[in-house]
């Protein structure tokens, strides 16, 4: 694993949300070391599965302990590099007042290799062998996997299928060749604060369908949040978005994640052939993308009710932001886009001549309706916004600096005087015609930093300048 470092690759804000993860990686082996005196189940690379699963007397794999784990139990893993012989599966549920957690002890990295052999189970869609995940969930309730580092898998590295309340967090995978974190299926799905590198590297012969690097299809209520997702830039697969929410989810949020350095799009939103419903989007920087965040319905089905705001894409070649009309190109009704920063995007030179643009809107659905595009800051792209002149839009008071096929109502045209553009620091300097100029909802009562919005007033674009601020 890499060390962490701060470039000037990184924006302010994205800065800030890598301290943050630095901050809770530091303190995390204190917290779980200081837990692991309290009774549970424990797993050591020295121990043996014929023993009890005591603290003295540890199991030797993951794969038994997660056999014997109960409703109320904590299985502490031990660092250690553990290869197991199968997948790890789960035998029984937890509550909500007792559930099961896998967490890692403190003093070091606990590694699940599946030293690409593993997953070897038949796939009920494809029949390859690379269906189900190296830890692997199903039909299962109110269960924690925390802090473990999930590598070459053959499949997924963590996966959740027919199950409710289930959360993920403080874990890492790498190289695996489908998703790093997939939920298909589910409800009540918690995905936080994971890294997730190097997904969806299947070789590209025979080319296989992946998914993308973390993956929620057909789920009902879920959150995706902190969560860094990055380094897949050969485009051997199909699939390897950055993160997708896509069929049947609804009652969900993707916010607070860095998405970077993908061949394929950083956000993507796809209602395919089941129907998606309010789904929020904000709050989560992309950059180095081949598009930012897409919002689209493939297969015919309806997009409903996604909010789109206080994002900052950067350096994407070919769309920032892009509410799509491909393939099927289905129904996509009430989706409002606001208070977003959009740069430097579709200046590739792979960018197709339709795209190439900061800010696109060309779905183009007759049942299509309720597009609300506003308070953005479309600067410096290829080409800043493109629509298709639909009437179901209203496309106004975005601030736009740069060559532009759309302008839409009271448009400010102007720089917007970020404060170091060549260091990715998007903050609006004291001058800029981007202050206290937003107009009409909808308008976020919180930036991209968690910085509260003046009711009135607010400034344009993902980051609002404090009163205070002496920058």
């Amino acid at each position: 694993m890499k060390p962490l470092h701060i470039s000037t690759s990184i924006h302010f804000a994205g800065r800030r949300q890598i301290l943050q993860a630095a901050l809770l990686m530091s303190v995390a082996p204190a917290l779980h070391a200081a837990e692991g005196a309290q009774p549970g189940l424990y797993v050591s690379p020295d121990g043996n599965d014929s023993n009890p699963g005591t603290q003295t007397k540890p199991f030797a794999t993951l794969g038994h302990a997660a056999t014997v784990a109960r409703a109320g139990d904590t299985v502490w893993i031990a660092p250690g590099v553990y290869q197991p012989t199968d997948i790890i599966t789960p035998a029984n549920s937890g509550t909500q007042q007792a559930p099961i957690t896998f967490r890692a002890l403190g003093g070091g990295e606990v590694v699940i290799d599946g030293q690409l052999k593993l997953p070897t189970q038949p796939s009920p869609r494809t029949k390859a062998k690379v269906a189900f995940g190296l830890i692997n969930l199903e039909g299962k309730s109110w269960i924690i996997i925390d802090g473990l580092r999930v590598i070459n898998s053959l499949g997924p590295g963590i996966q959740a299928r027919h199950c409710t309340d289930i959360t993920v967090q403080n874990c890492a995978t790498q190289n695996t060749w489908a998703s790093g974190i997939i939920s298909a299926r589910s409800s009540r799905i918690k995905i936080l604060h994971n890294t997730v590198k190097q997904a969806c590297v299947a070789p590209r012969s025979p080319r296989r369908s992946t998914d993308e690097c973390i993956t929620v299809a057909s789920v009902d209520t879920f959150e995706i949040a902190y969560n860094t997702v990055s380094d897949r830039m050969e485009d051997s697969s199909n699939g390897g978005e950055g993160i997708d929410a896509k069929n049947a989810c609804r009652n969900g949020s993707i916010h607070h994640n860095v998405v970077h350095d993908l061949i394929r799009l950083g956000i993507y939103c796809d209602a395919y052939e089941r129907d998606l419903n309010n789904v929020e989007i904000y709050a989560n920087t992309v950059y180095r993308c081949q598009k930012g965040i897409v919002i689209v319905s493939e297969q015919g089905a309806t997009v409903r009710g996604v909010s789109v705001h206080d994002n900052i894409v950067y350096d994407c070649n070919r769309v920032g932001i892009q509410v799509a009309g491909y393939l099927s190109d289905g129904p996509v009704q009430d989706i409002a886009v606001y208070h977003n920063t959009i740069t430097r995007c579709g200046m590739g030179s792979d960018a197709p001549t339709h795209e190439g643009v900061g800010l696109l809107i060309n779905a183009r659905n007759p049942l299509n309706r309720n597009f609300n595009v506003r308070n953005n800051i479309v600067a410096g792209n290829g080409d800043q916004i493109r629509t298709a002149d639909q009437p179901y839009l209203k496309l106004e008071r975005n601030l736009v600096h740069g060559p532009s096929s759309a302008l839409g109502d009271h448009a400010i045209q102007a720089d917007p005087r970020f404060l170091n553009p060549t260091t990715n620091d998007f903050r609006l300097q004291g001058d800029s015609p981007a202050l206290r100029v937003s107009m009409g909802p909808p308008s976020s009562r919180v930036d991209h930093m968690d910085q509260k919005r003046p009711l009135t007033e607010a400034d344009m674009g993902a980051l609002q300048r404090p009163a205070s601020a002496t920058y």
